[in-house]
């Protein structure tokens, strides 16, 4: 887990770099600034997939294989938005540019299938694909040439997405819920008292702090109701 996340802030890193740079850098310096962590050529390509994929331009950087067809799954068009459909089919055309015995030439493919099987439509489908190359990458570190292991991790980083996806949005439903409870109770009290009730009356109806009511009328878009004279 230690070795993910620091990973993941040097990917950040790379692309805050390239952020000040107006999404533009070459290849000799992306390869600089992971030299440390003594990535194999299969690690690097995904570093610059990823780059591609948050449309960073890297000078001096092909990624391999020829001529690419136009690919698109009639199938897949009623399944995505707009712009997922437009990622696919630029995702795809590039991993038909893979050469042969390469071995993201599979893995890459699977990895896309397996997000393809995964997608929901609450979350972007090139975030699961990203997400799972990020696995597959780590991955290479303990399970280089294990086709199984290396997918395996793969799909579990893309199902830690989507878990991660679904209690967030728990969490907004719970702060939902607690933003029309406490609107509830504000005009259930206003309503009683004949009258604005103050934020020290709040406190004591409701059992909740004054920094707690102000937090869910903020998300609520609304201030604490004024204290009365």
């Amino acid at each position: 887990m230690a070795e993910r996340l620091e990973f993941r802030e040097k990917l950040a890193g790379i692309l805050a770099l390239c952020a000040s740079q107006n999404n533009i850098t070459d290849k000799t310096t992306v390869e600089e600034y992971f030299a440390e962590d003594n990535l194999s050529k299969e690690q690097m390509e995904l570093v610059f997939d990823y780059l591609l994929s948050q449309k960073v331009i890297v000078k001096g950087y092909v990624k391999a294989g020829g001529s690419i067809k136009n690919a698109e799954k009639p199938e897949d068009v009623v399944r995505y938005t707009q712009e997922e459909q437009d990622y696919l089919n630029l995702y795809e055309q590039d991993l038909k540019g893979l050469r042969e015995g390469d071995p993201l030439k599979e893995l890459l493919p699977a990895i896309l299938s397996m997000a393809k099987e995964m997608h929901r439509t609450d979350i972007y489908i090139g975030d699961l694909v990203q997400e799972g190359n990020m696995g597959l990458m780590l991955a290479m570190e303990e399970h280089e040439g294990d086709m199984e292991a290396l997918l395996s991790m793969a799909k579990e980083s893309m199902q830690a997405l989507l878990e991660s996806q679904e209690e967030t949005k728990k969490q907004d439903n719970r702060m939902v819920e607690k933003v029309n409870d406490l609107d509830e109770q504000i005009k259930k009290l206003s309503e009683e008292m004949g009258r604005k009730v103050s934020v020290d009356e709040l406190e004591e109806f409701l059992d909740i702090t004054e920094d707690e009511i102000s937090d869910i009328l903020k998300l609520a878009g609304e201030e604490l109701p004024p204290e009365e004279k």
